[in-house]
């Protein structure tokens, strides 16, 4: 591994492969160090209709006693549909945050919630004091569609009355072959990045008949959940990096040996 003072970034392409909305953060902080970034978004974030159901959870939103957010999406989503109903949040709501980017939204709006000080992950939260005995509580988690059910099981043990509202679907992202030549027409990539396991395996698709190689090039993901899936896949030089956090990824980009 590289010293960490060296710049393996310097003149590296490396593909971008997150939301594009999400990756802007990502390509500026590649390209703050002379590395170029392939912008590649496998999947896109799309709002899901506002059913009755999911609309009467956010008019009940005084009947809960902690509310989740998962991710950035879900935060600002779930803020836009809050504020058609409540001018004012109930004060004796409790925000929890899933991700130091997730709480920032939140904070954006005035709003302080709980967030784990190391860890972005749903694990990392069980870990807050503040989760540990809710009896008799009542929570709504503000998601996406599918995605992992460990929060929902451990909070229900440990005495909660849990809700989810799903704000948003993951769509895959077509490219032709053609389409994924030109963006490798001045290069293919040295490096790749999958920040879940549902962008890790639409990348690995969308790569396989474009990139012979791919098993071979440096995978940055961003939690052993990931590097497991990439490791059943078939990759071989994955390198975990401690966080989803832009700076985070850019740090470990910038150790590749």
């Amino acid at each position: 591994m590289a010293d960490r003072g060296s710049h393996w970034l310097a003149g590296k392409r490396v593909l971008v492969t997150r939301p594009f909305a999400q990756a802007k953060g990502l390509i500026r902080a590649i390209e703050a160090q002379a590395g170029v970034a392939i912008a590649c978004p496998v999947l896109a974030i799309e709002p899901l209709p506002e059913t009755a159901a999911n609309k009467q959870k956010i008019i009940d939103l005084d009947r809960y006693d902690e509310l989740i957010v998962i991710s950035r999406n879900a935060a600002q989503m779930g803020l836009a549909r809050i504020e058609n109903y409540w001018p004012q949040l109930p004060a004796h709501l409790r925000w929890f945050a899933v991700g130091k980017s997730t709480a920032a939204c939140l904070a954006s709006e005035g709003i302080s919630p709980h967030v784990p000080a190391a860890g972005f992950n749903s694990e990392a939260l069980l870990e807050l004091p503040e989760l540990q005995q809710l009896s008799d509580q009542r929570i709504l988690i503000l998601k996406g569609e599918g995605g992992r059910e460990l929060l929902e099981k451990h909070l229900a043990e440990r005495g909660a009355t849990v809700e989810t509202l799903a704000l948003y679907q993951r769509v895959l992202v077509s490219y032709s072959k053609s389409q994924l030549q030109t963006l490798f027409a001045d290069g293919k990539p040295d490096a790749l990045i999958a920040t879940s396991v549902d962008v890790l395996k639409a990348m690995d698709a969308l790569l396989a008949s474009v990139l012979d190689d791919r098993f071979k090039l440096p995978l940055v993901v961003a939690s052993e959940r990931i590097s497991d899936a990439a490791s059943q896949l078939g990759y071989r030089r994955i390198i975990t990096s401690p966080s989803a956090a832009d700076d985070s990824i850019v740090m470990t980009l910038n150790v590749i040996g």
